[in-house]
C-alpha cells in the first residue's frame, strides 16, 4: 500500500493514539513515555520523518527518547527529522551531545529550562509560549542552527553575545516576549559574529530604548522589526549596508536623529503610530534611497512636506492622522517618483495641487475638511484623487471622470460636524 494515501489509526492504550498522513507527518496524542514507553515510535512508517506530539504527558525528557526513531531515518534514508510538541506539561528538555535531528518545535509547554549538547545537527529551533526566563546559556553549542524563534516567553533581557557563535544563523525571531533590554556584552571592533543573519524580529516586546550600534556587526541584516514596543529613545548609529526594511511603528518616539546612519539599500521604512512633531534629523541623507515611507499617526506639521520633497526616490508616502492643516503640493513638496500620496485624516481645508510629476500619481485626501477646489490651480496631470469624507467630495480615478466632474461640477457636498468648529 502506498504511504502517500496511508492513514494509520492505532489504539495503543486507553488514551494514546496516533495517525500518519500522506505528508509524512505522524501525529501522536496523549503519549506518556514514563508509563507507555517508546513502543509507539516503532510503529511509525520509515517513510515518515516528522512527529507531532499533542498533549505530551511528560515533564522532563532527553533527546535520547527519540534516538531509535531518528537513527533509523538517518541510517536508511539520510532523512531530516522533525520533532514538534504542541501542548504539554514539559518543563525540561536536554538535547544531548551528537543529537542528529534537524528541526525542533516546542509550542504551548511549561518549559522553563532547556540545554544543548555539542556537535548537534539542529538547524531550526522554535520555542513558542513557554515559561523560559532567559536565553539558554548553551545555545551557542548549536553550530548548525539557521533559524531560531523564541517567542511568548518570560524573557526580559537578551545578551546578543550568547548568539555570537551561531555563524550559520539566518533568522532570529525574538518577538512577543517581555524584553526591556537588548545588549551585547562583548565590545566588538572588526569581527562579524553574525555573518549570515538576515532577518531580526523584536516586535511586541517592552523595549523603552534601543541603541542601534548593537546591529552593526550584523553585516547581512536585511529586515529589522522593532515595532510594537515602548521605545522613546533611539541612540547610536544604524550602520547596516544590506538593510532593506526597517519597522519602528507603534512606539513612543518624540524625536529621532538619523545623522550618522548608513543604510544605502533601505527601501521600506515605517515610523507610523509614534509621537513625532517633526521629521527625524538628517532624514534626506539617511533615507535617500527609500521608496516606501509611512509616518501615519504622528504629530507632524505642514512644513514636514518640504523635507520629504527632497527624497527623490519615494514612490509611496503616507502621512495620515497628523496635524496637517495646509499642504502646498508643488515641486518642492512632491518627490518626482511619487506614485501614491496619502494625506487622509488630517485637517486640510483646501486642495492646492499646482504640480503633479506624472499621471500615475494617486493622491488621497479622504476625511479632511476640504470645502473648495480652485480647478485653475489643480495640475492637469492629476488623474486619481480620493476625497471621501470631506465637506466637498470630488473624487475621480481617471482622466475621463476628472473631466466629467470638472465640467459638470458634480462634486458631492456633505455636512461634516468636525469641520464646523
Amino acid at each position: 500500500m502506498s504511504f502517500s494515501a496511508l492513514v494509520l489509526f492505532v489504539q495503543l492504550a486507553k488514551a494514546l493514539r496516533f495517525h500518519c498522513d500522506g505528508d509524512f507527518i505522524c501525529e501522536i496524542w496523549h503519549w506518556n513515555p514514563t508509563e507507555q514507553g517508546a513502543l509507539v515510535l516503532e510503529q511509525i512508517p520509515i517513510t515518515h520523518g516528522a512527529i507531532e506530539l499533542h498533549n505530551f504527558l511528560a515533564t522532563e525528557i532527553s533527546s535520547n527518547l527519540f534516538a531509535y526513531f531518528e537513527a533509523q531515518r538517518r541510517n536508511i534514508l539520510e532523512m531530516h527529522t522533525t520533532i514538534t510538541v504542541i501542548g504539554s506539561t514539559l518543563r525540561g528538555f536536554v538535547v544531548e551531545d551528537n543529537a542528529t535531528y534537524y528541526n525542533v518545535c516546542l509550542e504551548k509547554t511549561q518549559l522553563n529550562h532547556i540545554s544543548f549538547g555539542t556537535r548537534c545537527n539542529l538547524e531550526t529551533l522554535k520555542i513558542q509560549h513557554s515559561n523560559l526566563e532567559q536565553l539558554p546559556q548553551s545555545i551557542g553549542n548549536l553550530k548548525a542552527l539557521e533559524s531560531l524563534t523564541l517567542s511568548h516567553s518570560l524573557i526580559q533581557a537578551i545578551d546578543l553575545n550568547l548568539l555570537a557563535e551561531l555563524s550559520r544563523l539566518v533568522l532570529l525571531d525574538l518577538s512577543k516576549n517581555r524584553l526591556h533590554s537588548l545588549y551585547d556584552s562583548c565590545a566588538r571592533t572588526t569581527t562579524h559574529p553574525y555573518p549570515l543573519l538576515s532577518e531580526l524580529y523584536l516586535g511586541e516586546n517592552k523595549l523603552k530604548s534601543i541603541n542601534m550600534d548593537v546591529f552593526q556587526p550584523m553585516v547581512s541584516l536585511t529586515r529589522l522589526d522593532l515595532s510594537h514596543n515602548h521605545i522613546s529613545v533611539v541612540s547610536g548609529s544604524l550602520v547596516a549596508t544590506s538593510l532593506i526594511s526597517l519597522d519602528l511603528s507603534y512606539n513612543r518616539l518624540v524625536e529621532m536623529d538619523c545623522c550618522g546612519w548608513v543604510i544605502p539599500k533601505l527601501y521600506g521604512m515605517a515610523i507610523n503610530d509614534n509621537r513625532l512633531p517633526a521629521l527625524p534629523r538628517c532624514l534626506e541623507h539617511a533615507f535617500q534611497n527609500v521608496t516606501r515611507l509611512t509616518f501615519d499617526t504622528n504629530q507632524l506639521q505642514p512644513d514636514a512636506m518640504f523635507q520629504l520633497g527632497r527624497l527623490t526616490n519615494i514612490e509611496l508616502l503616507s502621512l495620515t492622522d497628523n496635524k496637517l492643516t495646509h499642504v502646498p503640493l508643488n515641486e518642492s513638496t512632491i518627490p518626482k517618483q511619487l506614485k501614491y500620496l496619502n494625506l487622509g485624516h488630517n485637517n486640510l481645508k483646501r486642495l492646492d495641487v499646482p504640480y503633479v510629476p506624472s499621471k500615475d500619481l494617486h493622491i488621497d485626501v479622504s476625511s479632511n475638511c476640504i470645502s473648495k477646489i480652485d480647478w485653475d490651480r489643480v495640475s492637469a496631470n492629476l488623474t486619481k484623487l480620493a476625497m471621501e469624507g470631506n465637506p466637498l467630495d470630488c473624487s475621480f480615478y481617471s482622466i475621463s471622470t476628472r473631466a466629467d466632474i470638472q465640467s459638470r461640477l458634480v462634486c458631492k457636498k456633505h455636512r461634516i460636524e468636525r469641520c464646523d468648529s
